[in-house]
């Protein structure tokens, strides 16, 4: 088909006032969502601050579609005809995450679009937090120009409307069997998340109706949409035990839940699928933190990581503020955690219980796992006792061999302007001549804060063999001047 032809048939304006009444509640709700308490505070909002531009007329519409040679899905060309072609700027107007674009942003390949997208949707496609790629990934050891018209392929038949940042981008499907759906595609795994609703409009009024409500929507659209009733009567059945999963997930946006709800997380507490279970701690642990509790003190205690790992994770997450209701536990646990992500948290939950980190995270100055030492080091350098632990700070300046282990550890020194560390930094920086460890430059920042305003101060407290430490000294100096 060439041109010519391709557009004469999109000339036809499909008969979107199948969409009025629905138009019209999109419109008063977004006065109204804009009007919400703390709406503000939604994510994306101080970028589009719920305004959007003038709608498209129909004879814009027609002549964008014949520019790209497509019909666009009807709901979408309800919204533009409607409510307002998306927003200015790079980001957009009014809607999910940073908004949907204006079409002047949109700079779809005209003959790509027309083709049949690839994406179907699958339980693989719908566990976004999986990164099992292999159904969609283009093949890396393509030259640059074959990757990029591979990955051209990919997003045929669709339409990049939004951005979630972070590599995710909303796309909206404009060709092929999914037709009028919407995709989260996130572009570094090249990996699709259809989202639950039919079409843009009713995936669109969903945003809105959750905001005016008080959801927390920071992921908007990954999880099914419904009432409180209709998710328990869904966690409830026993069917797919990924679907009941999804059901207590999706619970976790309401701001507060009614008693069914809390007894059935209770009670799938004991479900044998491991995704069931987790969600059901989960939204007890955003919910009902007297009956969450007892199950992450009992999840700290486990010799399983997973177990460990989740009760930590839960509690940074959900009971920061009660954190001191775990300090028992967590300083018994720190010095013998052997999984690094679990140490980690540990680390987050000690902080917010208000927990000295000196000596507690000392042993783990030794461990045998990098990632763990790190941890332990960034944690120990927020003491303020750290001054009198110098030598520690030392042994692993000299001795650690992993250089963003002895990187974390020249952070951690700062406001420390013990005499004892030129030597030290001396011998890094000999060690370190470029900065590709960003070991030069932090050493910088830590002898910055000794003070040597003067050549005469320098040559009282710095003997003459620490060369590089005088030298980057009197760099510093001349910079005040």
């Amino acid at each position: 088909m060439d041109k010519e032809q391709k557009n004469e048939s999109v000339q036809e304006i499909p008969n979107l006032s199948l969409y009025d009444r629905q138009i019209e509640r999109i419109r008063q709700k977004l006065t109204r969502a804009a009007q919400t308490p703390e709406s503000e505070q939604v994510f994306g909002a101080s970028s589009h601050r719920y305004r959007v531009n003038e709608p498209m007329t129909l004879e814009e519409l027609n002549t964008l579609q014949a520019k790209w040679g497509v019909q666009l899905p009807e709901a979408f060309a309800a919204f533009l005809t409607g409510i307002g072609n998306g927003g200015p700027g790079s980001y957009g107007g009014a809607g999910p995450y940073y908004g949907i674009y204006g079409t002047d942003n949109m700079e779809p390949d005209a003959e790509r679009l027309t083709q049949a997208s690839l994406f179907r949707m699958s339980p693989a496609a719908q566990d976004w937090q999986s990164q099992d790629t292999e159904e969609y990934a283009v093949d890396e050891s393509l030259d640059d120009d074959a990757y990029n018209e591979a990955f051209a392929d990919l997003l045929k038949g669709t339409l990049e409307i939004g951005t979630m940042g972070c590599d995710n981008e909303i796309l909206l499907i404009v060709s092929g069997e999914h037709r009028g759906r919407v995709v989260y595609m996130n572009m570094e795994y090249q990996k699709p998340f259809f989202t639950h609703e039919k079409n843009f409009l009713d995936w669109y009024e969903r945003w809105l109706d959750e905001i005016i409500a008080g959801f927390k929507i920071h992921w908007f659209g990954t999880t099914p949409g419904g009432s409180e009733q209709e998710l328990v009567e869904q966690a409830k059945a026993s069917g797919s035990s990924e679907n009941r999963a999804q059901a207590l997930k999706a619970l976790l946006r309401f701001p507060r839940l009614e008693e069914p709800a809390v007894r059935l997380a209770e009670k799938l507490l004991y479900d044998p699928a491991d995704s069931v279970r987790y969600w059901a701690l989960t939204l007890l642990a955003a919910h009902a933190p007297d009956l969450a509790d007892p199950m992450l003190i009992a999840g700290l205690g486990s010799e399983q990581a997973e177990d460990r790992r989740t009760s930590a994770q839960l509690i940074h997450w959900y009971r920061k503020k009660n954190a001191r209701n775990f300090a028992e536990e967590i300083q018994t646990l720190i010095p013998r955690e052997t999984d690094e992500e679990t140490f980690r948290f540990l680390g987050y939950i000690a902080e917010a219980a208000g927990i000295e980190p000196l000596p507690l995270f000392l042993p783990a100055f030794r461990n045998p796992d990098a990632e763990i030492r790190k941890s332990a080091i960034w944690q120990a350098g927020k003491s303020d006792q750290k001054a009198e632990y110098v030598d520690e700070f030392i042994r692993v300046l000299l001795h650690d061999p992993a250089p963003n282990v002895v990187h974390t550890a020249i952070q951690s020194l700062g406001g420390v302007t013990d005499l004892r560390l030129l030597p030290v930094y001396e011998q890094l920086l000999a060690q370190h001549p470029t900065d590709e460890n960003y070991i030069p430059g932090n050493i910088r920042h830590r002898l910055k804060e000794f003070g040597f305003s003067t050549q005469d101060h320098i040559d009282r407290y710095v003997p003459g063999e620490l060369a590089r430490v005088r030298s980057v000294l009197r760099n510093l100096k001349e910079e005040r001047r």
